[in-house]
């Protein structure tokens, strides 16, 4: 059975404000991040997509979350899922 690593357990998901927040199912998520590299390979990359808006000086949380709502939510229903 796959397990995610220890650094994905449930105090590593993405703090979604309420206004970005959408229900999806796990098959959607796996959609969502699986770029043809696998799902843990899309899930590395939103995380770095994360560290590099938090090392923008001017980094808006609203901008990251609007460009990649899709992202972040199935980022947290996969997370979730194998917790």
């Amino acid at each position: 059975m796959f397990r995610i690593p220890n650094f994905y357990q449930m105090d590593m998901t993405f703090r979604i404000p309420n206004f970005y927040k959408m229900e999806m199912t796990f098959e959607e998520a796996k959609n969502v991040l699986d770029n043809g590299n696998g799902l843990l390979d899309g899930m590395e990359r939103i995380s770095k997509m994360w560290e590099q808006h938090c090392n923008k000086t001017d980094a808006e949380d609203d901008d990251f979350y609007d460009t990649w709502i899709y992202e972040v939510n199935a980022f947290n229903k996969v997370v979730s899922f194998f917790a």
